[in-house]
C-alpha cells in the first residue's frame, strides 16, 4: 500500500538520556512522551513507554507480539467466530484476555487498567470510544485506508516503544521473505490476480482498491490487480465491492485468491457454470484459503503474511508457470 506522507506524524516531545537495552542497544529506549497526529485531526500523547497495552484489532495484536510485547487484552474476530486462535499467534496470548465486542467492551477494557489502547475502527462507537480515551491514550485508524498499512503500524509501535531499530528489523524481515518468494517465482511479474471472499448464498466481495494492504503485498510479488476489478471498484466507489455469484466471470485474474464462509458455499461457487472457465481455474492457479488464512491477507501483519504466503505457494507457482 502506498504510504501517505501526511498520515502519521511522529514527534518526540522530550529528549532524555538514552537508556541502552540489552536487546536493542541502538534504539532509543527512553520514556520520553510521544505525540501522534492522527488523520481524524486528533492528537494523542503517549506519556511514557506503555506496559499494559490493549489491542482491539488483529493487526495491532500481531504487531505488538512482533516486538515481544504481549497485550493484556485483545480482540480477534476470527477467534471469536471459529473458537481458534489465529495460527501465527501461537500460544503467546494464552495469558491475555479475549475481548468480545458484543459484550461490554468499555467495562472489559477498564478491568485491564491499560496505559495504551489500540482500537482501529472503534471510533464509530462514539460514546464508548470517548470512555476509552479517558482511560488511556487511544489510537483509532492511522491512515485513510480501510486497512492500515502494516509497515506504518510497525513503525508507529517502534516509536511508541522507543525501539525504532527493532521496527526496521521487523519490516526488513517480512519484506525479505516476500522478496525471496518473488525471486523464486519470477514468472509472477506482470500476471494479474483476483482477490475475493465468498459469503452468503449469492454474494462475492471483491478487492478493487490498488492501495489496499493486501494489494500492496501482491504488488511486491510482481502481480497486478485485475483491471476488471480495479475498474469496477472505481465505478462503484467501493474499495471492496459486492457482486452476485452469477457475475463470477469478473474474477478473471491469472491468479485467484479466495476464501469461503462455509465449505458448502465453496462447493456451490465451484459448481457455477462460469467457474471452470476462469483463467486461474484452467491453470490451477487458485488458492482457496481458510477464513483464518485470508484474514492474514485482508489485514496483513508481520506474522500473518508469511503464514498466508505459505498457504498460497502452490497457486503462486502455477500462476508463475502459466504461459
Amino acid at each position: 500500500m502506498t504510504r501517505l506522507k501526511s498520515v502519521v506524524v511522529l514527534t518526540m516531545l522530550v529528549v532524555v538520556a538514552l537508556v541502552v537495552g540489552a536487546c536493542s542497544s541502538d534504539d532509543d529506549s527512553s520514556s520520553a512522551p510521544v505525540q501522534i497526529n492522527l488523520p481524524d485531526g486528533r492528537t494523542v500523547t503517549v506519556p511514557e513507554t506503555p506496559q499494559r497495552i490493549v489491542t482491539l484489532g488483529g493487526q495491532w495484536t500481531d504487531v505488538a507480539l512482533s516486538f515481544g510485547v504481549t497485550p493484556v487484552g485483545y480482540y480477534d474476530a476470527q477467534e471469536l467466530q471459529t473458537k481458534t486462535k489465529s495460527p501465527w499467534f501461537g500460544n503467546k496470548l494464552d495469558d491475555s484476555v479475549l475481548i468480545d465486542p458484543n459484550a461490554d467492551v468499555v467495562g472489559a477494557v477498564a478491568k485491564l487498567k491499560p496505559d495504551l489502547i489500540l482500537a482501529p475502527g472503534f471510533a464509530a462507537m462514539a460514546e464508548g470510544f470517548d470512555k476509552l480515551q479517558k482511560m488511556a491514550p487511544t489510537i483509532d485508524k492511522i491512515s485513510g485506508q480501510d486497512v492500515d498499512p502494516w509497515q506504518d503500524m510497525v513503525t508507529l509501535m517502534g516509536t511508541i516503544l522507543h525501539q525504532p531499530d527493532k521496527a526496521k528489523e521487523i519490516i526488513a524481515g517480512v519484506d525479505g521473505k516476500i522478496g525471496a518468494l518473488a525471486a523464486e517465482f519470477p514468472g509472477l511479474k506482470g500476471k494479474t490476480y483476483s482477490f475475493a471472499y465468498l459469503y452468503g448464498s449469492d454474494q462475492i466481495s471483491v478487492l478493487g482498491d490498488q492501495n489496499d494492504g493486501a494489494a500492496k503485498l501482491f504488488s511486491q510479488l510482481g502481480l497486478t490487480m485485475s483491471p476488471t476489478a480495479a475498474k469496477k471498484s472505481k465505478e462503484t466507489g467501493q474499495p471492496r465491492f459486492q457482486v452476485s455469484t452469477e457475475n463470477i466471470d469478473l474474477l478473471d485474474g491469472d491468479l485467484l485468491v479466495a476464501a469461503s464462509q462455509t465449505p458448502k458455499l465453496q462447493e456451490r461457487v465451484e459448481g457455477l457454470p462460469g467457474y471452470k472457465g476462469l483463467p486461474s481455474v484452467k491453470s490451477g492457479a487458485v488458492a482457496m484459503l481458510s477464513t483464518l488464512a485470508i484474514t492474514g491477507l485482508n489485514e496483513p501483519s508481520p506474522n500473518s503474511i508469511p503464514y498466508a504466503l505459505d498457504k498460497m505457494k502452490p497457486a503462486l507457482k502455477a500462476a508463475a508457470e502459466e504461459k
